[in-house]
């Protein structure tokens, strides 16, 4: 192995373990918090935002920003880095399509050891699709890696019991398998190959292998900057879209129609698909609405759809693949979460 190629693997490596510390550091923090301020982390989540509208905008640009900042960051270096220093053939080789049932199984398992939310694991999946990765895997490393994110897990587990953690990852997984399936064999032939990210390499000469290291670095910072300019206009874009959504719909709504039956179950993971909120509060707000009257098989659907999906992270995909794509992944989840719910709800009659 030569030193370019020790030099690459290092680099990658570097990233992700910095991701790896923080977000898991970040993600026991968080635990411990949650599990202490459970109560007051869910009616703050439900208390309508009495500000003007024109401010309302502001303030949740400069909340999102102000938590997800740092998280946002590192996810954009690793989307640099996996395209500076891993080779296309070796991404194709280990999550590309065509290759059976395996690449589904890494890139659900895989995921979620980043402990990532549904809008931080955007330029990592963009990334890895722009790489060589097949469709369907890429999105089941994008839906399953924050719902099955093991800290929300334990948190599910401290809150709602085992029974709703074991049902959350069975569904967290199979969902994300399922639905990166069907999605990839919908869109095959519809859809047209991702178009590599370029950058201006005009400033230096010779091919990559003459390329300097700290060339090799400035390329991975401009590679990040290129996904920063693809996708976090839109993430932005529908994180003050969500806000306003919070906004004018009460909570007194939300607690009135997600009671019990299947109309409150099909209508939680619809909540689930679109609404944002930062990780590992849908377990605290969940425990809050059962206690209101909100039933088990609802609740569940809205686990499994809630952390993997929102509005942010729909419209930044966007920018990634053809806007249809996004269309029928977050109505396959939907339906996955509904189903969920129905499977639950007759498995787990009351809470």
């Amino acid at each position: 192995m030569d030193k370019k190629t020790i030099f690459a693997i290092s680099m990658v490596l570097l990233i992700f373990a910095i991701i790896l510390v923080y977000e898991w550091g970040g993600a026991w923090r968080g635990y411990k918090t949650t599990i202490e301020q459970s109560e007051a982390i869910t009616a703050e989540l439900l208390k309508k935002q009495d500000i003007p509208l024109y401010m309302l905008v502001i303030v949740t640009i400069i909340d999102y920003i102000k938590h997800s900042w740092l998280c946002l960051v590192l996810a954009f270096l690793a989307a640099g880095a996996l395209q500076e220093f891993v080779p296309k053939d070796k991404v194709i080789k280990i999550l590309g399509s065509g290759r059976g049932f395996l690449p589904y199984a890494l890139a659900g398992a895989g995921g979620p050891l980043l402990s990532m939310c549904s809008c931080s694991i955007i330029p990592i999946f963009g990334g890895l699709y722009k790489r060589g990765a097949g469709l369907g895997p890429a999105l089941t490393f994008l839906l399953a890696a924050p719902a099955f994110n093991p800290a929300a897990l334990l948190l599910t587990f401290a809150l709602l019991g085992w029974k709703f953690m074991v049902a959350r990852v069975v569904f967290a997984i199979g969902s994300g398998i399922l639905v990166g399936y069907i999605t990839e064999r919908t869109m095959k032939g519809k859809i047209s190959e991702p178009e590599c990210i370029h950058i201006d390499t005009s400033a230096y000469k010779g091919t990559q292998e003459k390329t300097s290291y700290g060339q090799r670095i400035i390329n991975m910072f401009l590679y990040s900057w290129e996904f920063v300019k693809l996708v976090l206009p839109l993430i932005l874009v529908g994180v003050v879209l969500a806000g306003l959504i919070k906004a004018f719909v009460p909570a007194a709504f939300i607690i009135k129609y997600l009671g019990v039956g299947i109309l409150p179950i099909m209508l939680a993971s619809a909540i689930g698909v679109f609404m944002y909120a930062p990780s590992l509060v849908e377990a605290p707000l969940v425990k809050g609405l059962l206690e209101t009257g909100m039933g088990t098989g609802a609740s569940m659907a809205h686990l499994l759809t809630g952390p993997a999906l929102s509005l942010p992270s729909i419209l930044g995909v966007c920018k990634i693949v053809s806007p249809r794509v996004p269309l029928v992944y977050a109505t396959l989840m939907w339906l996955c979460g509904v189903v969920a719910g129905l499977v639950f709800w007759f498995l787990v009659p009351v809470f």
